[in-house]
């Protein structure tokens, strides 16, 4: 009787401390802050250089695309869900969101994708393969590849 009532407890304790969990918020090395060393569009082989200015922000299942300014007014961060698949990390659409009275959301804008270009977004849905160090992350997807650094 006491090994039953044993296991019970134990059975008890697991259930609890697996319902406490958050499932949904897993850290790994991509979460943080990523500055964009280069952006090359593999369609016309231009290339340009990020200067320090451009920056992927990974949070939980959240991406934010943004300007790193001295006014941050200036230029908003595009946002958007990420999802992870093996070696590769799907982008959806990007937005602007605007907040106005107790910080609640009182819009919502599409952002377009020449605003995206910059950071090697061409697509509404965009599939990147990752190669990723503790430093370094390269993002190739069929018409971009972005370097970036860990901030």
């Amino acid at each position: 009787m006491k090994q039953k009532a044993r296991i019970f407890g134990i059975l008890i304790g697991v259930l609890h401390f697996a319902s406490c969990m958050d499932y949904y918020y897993v850290e790994n090395d991509l979460h943080g802050v990523w500055q964009v060393a280069s952006v090359e569009n593999l369609v016309t082989g231009e290339k340009s250089l990020g200067h320090g200015k451009l920056y992927y922000m990974f949070q939980r299942t959240m991406v934010s695309l943004g300007y790193n300014d001295p006014l941050p007014e200036s230029m908003p961060s595009y946002i958007s869900h990420f999802n992870l698949v093996g070696d590769s990390i799907g982008m959806g659409i990007f937005r602007i969101y605007s907040t106005g009275e107790g910080n609640n959301i009182d819009r919502e804008v599409k952002v377009p994708l020449s605003s995206l270009h910059k950071f090697g977004v061409h697509e509404d849905f965009t599939m990147f393969y990752m190669e990723q160090s503790k430093h370094k992350l390269i993002l190739t997807s069929d018409s971009a590849r972005v370097i970036l650094r860990k901030y």
